[in-house]
């Protein structure tokens, strides 16, 4: 008879070592932006663009971080069997956060962590690219790497099946999945050597 357990993986982060990985992302991510808006463009007109982001900056950044979370939260809760009764919105150390409390398949948690990455930062950087608007560039390229710890947890799913289940860790940066473990039940000592003294009796 087999016993079935649950066994916890964790697929997580520290947030110092979060953070770190996401400043060392912020080099690049500012140069494949920043250097094509340049040279199709102009410095003066990123500069002025820039500007103009600085003069909004804290008011940016406040309602920038509060889209940042609900858009997580409002595609999660979408997928989610319980739809938004399934999110939980908070903040911590004066950060607001977003928690799924349900398990999502790994394709819908995906697109949900994805969602401010493209909705703040690629979408506005494309624009801002096109139209040569240095306010949409620099827009873009601070929310892109303000995303970069959801680029983490994205690059921690690329191993993982689709269909796969996940949750979304409460406490730490990541998510963790479950998986069934059959154990095999510990004979009794005793027992199995009484059965293998019985005597045999031939007909």
């Amino acid at each position: 008879m087999e016993i079935e357990n649950k066994k916890t993986i964790e697929y997580t982060m520290g947030f110092g070592e979060a953070n770190l990985y996401a400043l060392l992302l912020a080099i690049p991510i500012m140069a494949i932006i920043l250097i094509p808006f340049v040279l199709i463009w102009d410095y003066e007109t990123l500069k002025i663009g820039a500007g103009f982001v600085m003069d909004y900056f804290f008011l940016i950044v406040i309602v920038g971080i509060i889209i940042h979370e609900l858009l997580h939260g409002f595609t999660w809760g979408y997928f989610a069997p319980n739809r938004m009764k399934s999110i939980k919105f908070g903040i911590k150390w004066l950060t607001p956060y977003c928690h799924c409390k349900e398990p999502l398949k790994v394709k819908h948690y995906r697109i949900g962590g994805a969602m401010p990455l493209l909705i703040l930062g690629i979408v506005p950087s494309i624009i801002g690219l096109i139209i040569g608007h240095g306010g949409f560039i620099t827009f873009g390229v601070f929310f892109t790497i303000a995303a970069g710890g959801d680029m983490i947890a994205l690059f921690m799913l690329i191993k993982l099946d689709n269909e796969t289940y996940i949750s979304d860790h409460p406490n730490k940066m990541g998510f963790y999945r479950e998986i069934d473990v059959d154990i095999e039940p510990t004979l009794n000592e005793n027992q199995d050597e009484v059965e293998m003294k019985k005597p045999i009796h031939n007909k």
